[in-house]
Protein backbone atom coordinates (compact mmCIF):
# COMPACT_ATOMS: atom_id res chain seq x y z
CA UNK A 1 0.00 0.00 0.00
CA UNK A 2 1.72 3.37 -1.34
CA UNK A 3 2.47 5.93 1.58
CA UNK A 4 2.18 8.70 -1.11
CA UNK A 5 0.25 11.49 -0.07
CA UNK A 6 -1.79 13.55 -2.23
CA UNK A 7 -1.54 17.03 -1.68
CA UNK A 8 -3.65 19.97 -2.99
CA UNK A 9 -3.46 23.78 -3.35
CA UNK A 10 -5.55 24.22 -0.06
CA UNK A 11 -2.83 21.47 1.96
CA UNK A 12 0.15 22.35 0.01
CA UNK A 13 1.73 24.31 3.07
CA UNK A 14 0.32 21.82 5.71
CA UNK A 15 1.16 19.19 4.39
CA UNK A 16 5.08 20.14 2.78
CA UNK A 17 6.08 23.51 3.58
CA UNK A 18 4.90 22.73 7.05
CA UNK A 19 6.15 18.97 7.17
CA UNK A 20 8.13 17.78 9.95
CA UNK A 21 10.08 15.56 7.38
CA UNK A 22 12.07 16.25 4.48
CA UNK A 23 9.46 16.13 1.56
CA UNK A 24 9.35 15.43 -2.02
CA UNK A 25 6.73 16.55 -4.16
CA UNK A 26 5.72 14.84 -7.61
CA UNK A 27 4.15 17.21 -9.89
CA UNK A 28 2.19 14.93 -12.18
CA UNK A 29 -0.87 14.47 -14.54
CA UNK A 30 -3.11 11.38 -15.06
CA UNK A 31 -2.43 12.05 -18.82
CA UNK A 32 1.06 11.99 -18.60
CA UNK A 33 2.85 9.07 -19.59
CA UNK A 34 6.20 9.05 -17.99
CA UNK A 35 4.32 10.33 -14.73
CA UNK A 36 2.25 7.27 -14.60
CA UNK A 37 6.02 5.45 -15.22
CA UNK A 38 8.09 7.01 -12.35
CA UNK A 39 4.37 7.00 -10.23
CA UNK A 40 5.55 2.90 -8.46
CA UNK A 41 8.82 3.71 -7.68
CA UNK A 42 7.51 6.77 -5.36
CA UNK A 43 4.74 4.03 -4.23
CA UNK A 44 8.04 1.67 -3.29
CA UNK A 45 10.00 4.98 -1.40
CA UNK A 46 6.98 6.35 0.23
CA UNK A 47 6.88 2.68 2.15
CA UNK A 48 10.78 2.33 2.02
CA UNK A 49 11.01 5.89 3.90
CA UNK A 50 8.28 5.98 5.88
CA UNK A 51 8.46 7.59 8.84
CA UNK A 52 11.95 9.28 7.69
CA UNK A 53 11.06 11.05 4.04
CA UNK A 54 7.39 12.53 3.11
CA UNK A 55 6.85 11.83 -0.74
CA UNK A 56 3.74 13.39 -2.03
CA UNK A 57 2.07 14.13 -5.43
CA UNK A 58 -0.18 17.22 -7.05
CA UNK A 59 -1.90 16.85 -10.02
CA UNK A 60 -1.01 20.23 -11.80
CA UNK A 61 -4.18 19.68 -14.06
CA UNK A 62 -6.31 20.27 -11.43
CA UNK A 63 -4.22 22.38 -8.57
CA UNK A 64 -2.57 25.33 -10.88
CA UNK A 65 -2.17 28.05 -8.27
CA UNK A 66 1.00 25.60 -7.00
CA UNK A 67 2.07 24.30 -10.31
CA UNK A 68 2.12 28.27 -11.36
CA UNK A 69 4.10 29.32 -7.98
CA UNK A 70 6.58 26.86 -8.64
CA UNK A 71 6.56 27.38 -12.25
CA UNK A 72 6.03 24.18 -13.30
CA UNK A 73 6.36 24.00 -16.86
CA UNK A 74 7.30 20.23 -17.39
CA UNK A 75 6.16 17.07 -15.76
CA UNK A 76 6.76 14.67 -14.28
CA UNK A 77 8.77 17.41 -11.93
CA UNK A 78 9.87 16.58 -8.37
CA UNK A 79 11.33 19.07 -6.01
CA UNK A 80 12.13 18.04 -2.63
CA UNK A 81 11.50 20.19 0.87
CA UNK A 82 12.72 20.62 3.70
CA UNK A 83 12.24 23.02 6.39
CA UNK A 84 9.56 24.73 4.15
CA UNK A 85 12.19 25.61 1.97
CA UNK A 86 12.98 23.79 -1.69
CA UNK A 87 16.08 22.54 -1.73
CA UNK A 88 16.05 20.41 -4.63
CA UNK A 89 14.73 18.94 -7.91
CA UNK A 90 14.46 16.30 -10.75
CA UNK A 91 13.00 16.58 -13.72
CA UNK A 92 11.73 13.81 -15.58
CA UNK A 93 10.83 10.04 -14.95
CA UNK A 94 14.04 8.83 -13.92
CA UNK A 95 15.28 5.44 -12.61
CA UNK A 96 15.01 4.98 -8.88
CA UNK A 97 18.54 4.86 -8.00
CA UNK A 98 18.87 8.53 -8.89
CA UNK A 99 15.53 8.97 -6.78
CA UNK A 100 17.05 7.14 -3.85
CA UNK A 101 20.21 9.05 -4.14
CA UNK A 102 18.86 12.29 -3.94
CA UNK A 103 16.61 10.99 -0.73
CA UNK A 104 20.19 10.24 0.68
CA UNK A 105 21.75 13.53 -0.26
CA UNK A 106 18.93 14.97 1.16
CA UNK A 107 19.55 13.42 4.30
CA UNK A 108 23.33 14.11 4.38
CA UNK A 109 22.97 17.96 3.91
CA UNK A 110 19.77 18.10 5.83
CA UNK A 111 19.84 15.70 9.19
CA UNK A 112 16.76 15.81 10.81
CA UNK A 113 18.14 14.56 14.61
CA UNK A 114 19.00 17.10 16.64
CA UNK A 115 23.18 16.81 16.38
CA UNK A 116 23.11 16.52 13.18
CA UNK A 117 20.76 19.60 12.58
CA UNK A 118 23.52 21.13 15.00
CA UNK A 119 26.69 20.36 12.87
CA UNK A 120 25.04 21.86 9.76
CA UNK A 121 24.40 25.00 11.30
CA UNK A 122 28.04 25.11 12.61
CA UNK A 123 29.30 24.46 9.82
CA UNK A 124 27.21 27.14 8.08
CA UNK A 125 28.11 30.09 10.72
CA UNK A 126 31.50 28.98 10.59
CA UNK A 127 32.56 29.08 6.31
CA UNK A 128 29.98 32.61 5.87
CA UNK A 129 32.01 34.15 8.87
CA UNK A 130 35.50 33.25 7.13
CA UNK A 131 34.12 34.75 3.62
CA UNK A 132 33.32 37.16 5.39
CA UNK A 133 36.72 37.81 7.83
CA UNK A 134 38.35 37.55 4.42
CA UNK A 135 36.75 40.04 2.77
CA UNK A 136 36.70 42.31 5.91
CA UNK A 137 40.39 41.87 5.84
CA UNK A 138 40.97 42.85 2.02
CA UNK A 139 38.91 45.75 2.96
CA UNK A 140 41.15 46.87 5.89
CA UNK A 141 44.10 46.43 3.61
CA UNK A 142 43.00 48.80 0.86
CA UNK A 143 42.03 51.44 3.51
CA UNK A 144 44.18 53.86 5.02
CA UNK A 145 44.41 54.77 8.53
CA UNK A 146 42.02 51.93 10.13
CA UNK A 147 43.69 52.27 13.18
CA UNK A 148 42.98 55.86 13.66
CA UNK A 149 39.14 56.44 12.92
CA UNK A 150 37.33 55.40 16.24
CA UNK A 151 34.59 53.83 14.69
CA UNK A 152 36.89 51.77 12.31
CA UNK A 153 38.60 50.68 15.70
CA UNK A 154 35.67 49.84 17.09
CA UNK A 155 34.29 47.73 14.19
CA UNK A 156 37.97 46.19 14.05
CA UNK A 157 37.33 44.91 17.80
CA UNK A 158 34.29 43.51 16.66
CA UNK A 159 35.37 41.62 13.95
CA UNK A 160 38.18 40.15 16.40
CA UNK A 161 35.61 39.04 18.86
CA UNK A 162 33.70 37.31 16.10
CA UNK A 163 36.67 35.56 14.66
CA UNK A 164 37.43 34.22 18.14
CA UNK A 165 33.55 32.98 18.49
CA UNK A 166 33.96 31.55 15.40
CA UNK A 167 36.96 29.38 16.29
CA UNK A 168 35.25 28.35 19.47
CA UNK A 169 32.67 27.49 17.24
CA UNK A 170 35.01 25.05 14.73
CA UNK A 171 36.74 23.55 18.48
CA UNK A 172 33.24 22.55 19.54
CA UNK A 173 31.74 21.50 15.94
CA UNK A 174 35.19 19.37 15.97
CA UNK A 175 33.89 17.82 19.31
CA UNK A 176 30.28 17.44 18.19
CA UNK A 177 31.47 15.19 15.13
CA UNK A 178 34.02 12.77 17.38
CA UNK A 179 30.86 12.52 19.55
CA UNK A 180 28.91 11.10 16.96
Amino acid sequence: MSKVVEITDQNFEEEVLNSDLPTEVDFWAPWCVPCRLVSPVYDKLSEEYDGRFKFCKLNVDTNKQTAIKYQIMSIPMQMYFVDGQKVNEILGAVPEPIIQNMVETIFRDYPTDEKGRLRVLLNSWIQHNKEYSKKFSGWMQKTDNVEDDAIYRSILQAVREIEKVNDNFSRLLMELQGGR
